[in-house]
């Protein structure tokens, strides 16, 4: 009996063992058949994205039987599908989750190849600072595994950051350093396409040789593979090169023979048109260069290529012009026009209110000519009364055209003092020395970072100031990166904090963009930057009954000492443009504003308090 307990104790410990080391193990496995269906949709993914993201759904919606290695790998391929359907947005919501299980795997290659992609769904948004950030870190875990491929790709990732920012000789750097990773891999068709970004930087810079050679090279490697796309796009970048050297005979050349290529295969490709188009303009062939512009617009009109359109019919109508047909020039020009999407709502409005005049006019005629009919003898008195009431339509039409017009140009004054007041040159000198000061001390990634706050404060304050208003949270973000932005200069010597009552919704809340900057700016040059330390500001936000609170609070030296020092006017607090943009409102706000020094008992200057109240409704 004893030997039997034994034996069923021992057999039982094994059996929990197992059962211990399958629980632990259960996370990094992924079952042959989930492996299957990857292999499957990865070769759909390239071909055919949308039928693999329904597969893909289809088996995620079992999530509870997944492993978290197996959701992991499902997400990383629905992100690359999102991201190669354009969907960039939710290509970044979902490898941001596969990422998060990756690292809580400690699966550093998978996690890098997803920061690849978000890397480039956020340089796709626009988002430069976020993508560079994804990339760096790629690149950090590449280099750490010792993975050539995926740092070849984050450097490639590097690449397009930088040309996007027109920072070229960064930009040579980072492909250079891609190509030597991959100048001895077997990948052909991803070494054709560096030596594609080299040639596009090399033409950026003007050295045409460098350009031409690195074509060549992507050339005869591509004399293996026997793709006619890319020798499409080879045959046209040369040619578009040669154009830019102004070797016009060989530029045609090589155009030409990209536009035969596309015909054997059947390849609707407007750019070998266009190319000859601007080769014809440039030699004065006007004939030539309409003939060609034409074909590359048909397609790009098929494609709804708005952009390119947009170029082409700006050729179309410079030709016109030079041809003497005006008729023709106006019509691409009207064309051209109604597919700007920036189009002035000033124009817009002054569009309606002549169409609504010219309606109201021919309706009266109308009912002229009918009371002509009914009543002969009062047709002089009727007549003038209806002219009487269209000249006063008139009148009021342009009264009214002039009074928007006079406040979209009290707006735009307003927009272009307001950009001055947040965007003065000597904060943005003091910034780029401060920046280059931590260039100098060999931090690179840091001042790349800085650099990036930099330009995303930048692009905030130009975005935003065209705007009626933004969400509280994107003021918030905007003012927060700002006075990270001001630590920076003045080396950290104050702390911020910014409280927003947890009630509010800063995402739904809309607030006039940039009202809080110029007081955090007061505050920051005319208080906090001379404290040596101790130096302290408050941002804070709360809800109550009439609208929003907001109270900016500052210890620094106070108004009043500074005053005495560099007689500080109201303009240079930009108090008055604030106001003015209160008043705009028409809501009574600038009623509650408030600037306030602080004193101590013994009044000596303690800080400066400023209050204003914005209405909701």
């Amino acid at each position: 009996m004893t030997s039997i307990y034994m034996s069923l104790r021992r057999l039982g410990f094994y059996a929990l063992f197992i059962l211990l080391l399958f629980a632990c193990t259960k996370a990094d496995t992924m079952r042959p058949s989930i492996e299957k269906s990857l292999m499957v949709i990865d070769s759909l993914t390239q071909k055919q994205p949308e039928k693999a993201l329904l597969k893909l759904d289809s088996l995620l919606q079992n999530t509870k039987q997944l492993t978290t290695l197996e959701k992991a790998m499902l997400l990383f391929n629905k992100g690359e599908a999102l991201y190669l359907n354009d969907k960039f947005q939710e290509s970044l919501t979902t490898h941001l989750k596969s990422n998060e299980l990756f690292a809580e795997l400690n699966d550093t290659y998978n996690e890098s190849r997803s920061l690849i992609t978000l890397s480039g769904a956020s340089l796709h948004m626009g988002d430069v600072e976020t993508s560079q950030v994804y990339a760096l870190k790629a690149l950090s875990l590449a280099q750490f595994i010792g993975d050539k491929r995926i740092e070849g790709k984050a450097y490639n990732q590097l690449f397009k950051l930088h040309f996007q920012l027109k920072d070229y000789d960064k930009a040579l750097s980072y492909v250079q350093a891609t190509d030597s990773l991959f100048s001895t891999g077997v990948d052909t068709t991803s070494i054709i396409a560096i030596k594609g970004n080299k040639a596009s930087v090399y033409l950026k810079l003007k050295e045409y040789n460098k350009a031409l050679a690195s074509f060549s090279e992507a050339m005869a490697l591509n004399q293996s593979q026997r793709d006619p796309k890319t020798m499409v796009s080879i045959l046209n970048n040369i040619g578009y090169t040669y154009i830019e050297a102004g070797a016009y005979a060989n530029a045609e050349k090589f155009l030409r023979g990209s536009a035969t290529l596309n015909r054997n295969i059947k390849a609707i490709n407007a750019a070998p048109y266009k190319g000859l188009g601007n080769l014809f303009l440039l030699k004065a062939e006007n004939d030539s260069a309409e003939v060609n512009y034409k074909k590359a617009l048909d397609i790009y009109i098929a494609n709804h290529n708005q952009k390119e359109e947009i170029e082409v019919r700006d050729k179309l109508v410079a030709i016109a012009i030079m041809s003497g047909d005006y008729t023709m020039a106006l019509n691409h020009q009207i064309i051209r026009d109604s597919l700007q999407l920036n189009v002035s709502n000033l124009e817009k409005d002054r569009l309606l209110n002549f169409a609504n005049v010219n309606y109201e006019v021919k309706q009266k005629e109308t009912e002229i000519s009918h009371q002509k009919e009914i009543n002969n003898r009062n047709q002089l008195l009727l007549a003038s009364a209806i002219m009487v009431f269209v000249l006063i339509l008139i009148a009021t039409g342009f009264y009214i055209y002039n009074t928007k017009l006079k406040a979209a140009n009290k707006a735009s004054n307003l927009e272009q003092r307001l950009l001055r007041v947040q965007m003065n040159p000597h904060f943005i000198f003091n910034t780029l020395a401060a920046i280059q000061n931590i260039t100098l001390e060999g931090n690179p990634i840091k001042s790349s970072n800085h650099i990036a706050r930099f330009s995303k404060l930048i692009r905030q304050n130009f975005d935003y100031v065209r705007k009626e208003s933004i969400t509280l949270d994107k003021e918030v973000s905007m003012i927060k990166n700002y006075i990270e932005t001001q630590q920076l200069r003045f080396n950290n010597v104050f702390t911020y904090t910014v409280e927003i009552e947890e009630s509010l919704d800063a995402k739904a809340i809309h607030v006039p963009p940039m009202l809080l900057q110029p007081f955090v700016e007061n505050a920051i040059e005319y208080g906090l930057k001379e404290k040596k330390e101790g130096g302290e500001l408050l941002l804070k936000i709360e809800k109550n009954s009439e609208g929003l609170l907001f109270v900016i609070l500052d210890n620094g030296l106070g108004r009043s000492t500074k005053a005495k020092k560099e007689k500080l006017t109201e303009e240079l607090h930009a108090t008055t443009i604030f106001l003015e943009r209160l008043k705009m409102r028409n809501k009574g706000e600038e009623k509650s504003f408030v600037i306030e020094d602080l004193f101590d008992k013994n009044n000596n200057p303690t800080g400066t308090k400023v209050f204003f109240k914005l209405k909701l409704s």
